[in-house]
């Protein structure tokens, strides 16, 4: 078996499976075992690239978003096609969240393209219908983010803005700005503040209510591409184009790990459902493996950069 021929775009972790990850890419979605490091499954749609991906909480349906605008739903256990939405943007599909668990019917998913727009879906066994189109961002959406009751979403995009969006009236909460190109954000767990990172090496904490900045502290040394968050919040993940993967300390902004083996830019990075291991993709066609260290041995860490700082 052989890896990706090109960019790796986004990775996915089932619900509670730390065995299994989906990766997209150039002309083809795979699944993969982590524990044995191989192929599983290769889903291909030639002559076209999937920029996202993502498994329902049951884990029955492997939702993709592709350059030709449309959304793609795969059966996981045999890939075959599911359903599609076609025109689900004029330009590409650039962002995938889950809204809902899709235990019960219809379930939500929401969608960001390169035009700008964020779209609400509702999904059926037998249809998919429009909900809710909202158009205020300029330029693309680079992530899109669902709090754990679903009556909010987040997405951040190009133009230099994130904003909050009311699941239930679908208008929006909130939203901040920042000369930058925001490319990921994420809910702290407790919800009450959010972090960006983008274009300008940094990592923004904000206030989740009034979307007023917290603090900045320096990401790294090139674009910050991408970010993931251990359940309890104590500890983040990041990567960026410097093509280092790191472990954070969310409430001290020190890194307490750094991973060295891409190389090129990181494209996504996700911590296992079982906090044992991240998995981290390049622009290469890379997908790489760590070991997560152990959260006192991070805290060890971090207490040791604390002291020597005193």
């Amino acid at each position: 078996m052989s890896c990706h021929h090109g960019p790796v775009n986004d990775i996915s972790f089932p619900d509670g499976c730390p065995d299994l990850i989906v990766t997209s890419s150039v002309g083809d979605i795979r699944i993969w075992n982590t524990r044995i490091r191989q192929e599983l499954l290769r889903i291909q749609v030639p002559n076209l690239e999937c920029l996202c991906c993502n498994v329902t909480p049951t884990g029955s349906t492997l939702i993709s978003g592709w350059n030709d605008g449309r959304i793609r739903a795969f059966y996981p256990e045999t890939g075959r096609m599911k359903f599609v939405i076609p025109d689900a943007h004029s330009e590409k599909v650039t962002a995938l969240a889950l809204c809902d668990s899709d235990a019960r019917s219809p379930w939500r998913v929401v969608s960001g393209g390169a035009e700008g727009k964020v779209r609400v879906w509702n999904i059926a066994s037998s249809h998919q219908v429009l909900v809710a189109s909202l158009k205020e961002h300029r330029g693309p959406i680079n992530c899109l983010r669902v709090n754990k009751d679903c009556t909010q979403c987040i997405s951040a995009s190009s133009d230099g803005s994130c904003i909050i969006w009311d699941l239930d009236r679908y208008v929006r909460i909130t939203a901040f700005f920042e000369p930058t190109v925001f490319r990921s954000v994420f809910f702290h767990p407790d919800e009450s503040q959010l972090l960006t990172c983008g274009s300008n090496f940094k990592l923004s904490y904000w206030d989740a209510v009034d979307g007023q900045a917290i603090r900045v502290i320096d990401g790294g040394d090139d674009v910050m591409t991408t970010l993931d968050v251990e359940p309890e919040g104590e500890f983040f993940l990041s990567g960026g184009d410097d093509r280092l993967v790191k472990v954070w300390h969310y409430d001290d902004g020190i890194t307490a790990a750094i991973g060295r083996g891409h190389s090129g830019g990181v494209k996504a990075v996700k911590l296992s459902p079982d906090l044992s291991q991240i998995v981290s993709v390049g622009q290469f066609g890379d997908i790489i493996f760590w070991e997560m260290p152990t959260f006192s041995e991070l805290r060890a860490c971090i207490d040791e950069i604390m002291g020597g700082h005193k």
